[in-house]
C-alpha cells in the first residue's frame, strides 16, 4: 500500500542523558512525537526532566533498569529489570499528573533473551524468549499500532507480532558513540549518508515510500552534536513523524 509521503515513528533509546531536556525541547518545538525508551537507573537520577517530558506529551518507554542484554541474565533477573523500571515510570506519570497512555518496552540491544547474533531472526520457541513475551503481556505492555509497516523482512521475522517494540531503521548512531564503527560508520557525515541509501529489505528504507518506518536513535551524551542535524535531515527528506497513540 502506497503511503502519502514518507511516514515514520521516532524512538530514542538509553534516555535520559544529561542532554535529554534539550532533545525534548527541540522535538517539542518541531511538533515531533517520540517514545523515549528509558533506563531505570537513569530515570532515578533525572526524575524532574522526565516529568517535564511527560508533560510535553512524550511517551516514556521501559528499556530495563540496568541495560544489560537479556541473554546474559537469568529469567528471574530479567523480569526484575522490567518490573523495577515499570514501577519507576508509573511513579513518574503520577508525579506529572498525566495518565500513562501506553506501556511500551524495548529490549537492551534488541536482545529478546536469546542473544541477537542472528538478528532480526528470533528463535520464538526459545523458553526465555517466550517467557519474557508472556511476562510483558501480563504487565500490560503492547506494541503501538504502527500503520503501513510493509517490509517483508520485518514481517518474516515476526517483529510486527511481538509484545516489545523493535525497529525498521537503525540509525547506527550508537556505533559512533561506542567507537565500534560498524559498517565503517565513524562520523555524522556517515550517519547522514546512510539515510540516503535505498535498501528497503536491508533495513535502509527511508527513501522507500511504500512502507512507514520505526526509527531508532540514541540519547547518548557523545552524540550531543549529532542528534539535531540527523533530525533536520529527516525533515528535509519530507519524513512525516506520526503519533503512537
Amino acid at each position: 500500500m502506497l503511503v502519502k509521503g514518507k511516514i515514520a515513528y521516532l524512538t530514542i533509546d538509553d534516555s535520559p542523558s544529561s542532554d535529554f531536556r534539550r532533545k525534548v525541547n527541540y522535538l517539542s518545538s518541531k511538533k515531533i512525537p517520540a517514545i523515549f525508551f528509558c533506563i531505570g537507573k537513569l530515570l532515578e537520577k533525572r526524575k524532574r526532566v522526565v516529568i517535564h517530558a511527560i508533560k510535553k506529551g512524550f511517551i516514556i518507554g521501559n528499556h530495563s533498569y540496568s541495560h544489560i542484554p537479556f541473554s546474559k541474565l537469568t529469567l528471574v533477573k530479567a523480569k526484575k529489570e522490567i518490573k523495577k523500571t515499570d514501577e519507576i515510570i508509573e511513579w513518574l506519570y503520577k508525579e506529572a499528573k498525566v495518565k500513562r497512555p501506553i506501556k511500551v518496552f524495548r529490549f537492551p540491544e534488541l536482545d529478546k533473551g536469546a542473544g541477537n547474533k542472528s538478528y532480526p531472526n528470533v528463535n520464538w520457541n526459545n523458553p526465555k524468549v517466550k517467557a519474557l513475551q508472556t511476562y510483558l503481556k501480563k504487565l500490560g505492555y503492547k506494541q503501538p499500532k504502527f500503520k503501513n509497516i510493509n517490509y517483508r523482512w520485518y514481517k518474516k521475522a515476526g517483529l510486527d507480532k511481538c509484545i516489545d517494540v523493535d525497529c525498521t531503521y537503525d540509525s547506527y548512531d550508537w556505533t559512533v558513540s561506542d567507537k565500534s564503527y560498524e559498517h565503517g560508520i565513524k562520523s555524522l557525515k556517515d550517519l547522514l549518508n546512510r539515510m540516503d541509501e535505498n535498501v528497503p529489505e536491508g533495513g535502509r528504507g527511508l527513501n522507500f515510500k511504500k512502507s512507514a518506518d520505526i526509527i531508532m536513535m540514541h540519547d547518548h551524551p557523545k552524540l550531543k552534536e549529532m542528534f539535531i542535524p540527523m533530525i533536520k535531515k529527516m525533515l528535509r527528506k519530507n519524513i512525516k513523524f506520526q503519533s503512537f497513540v
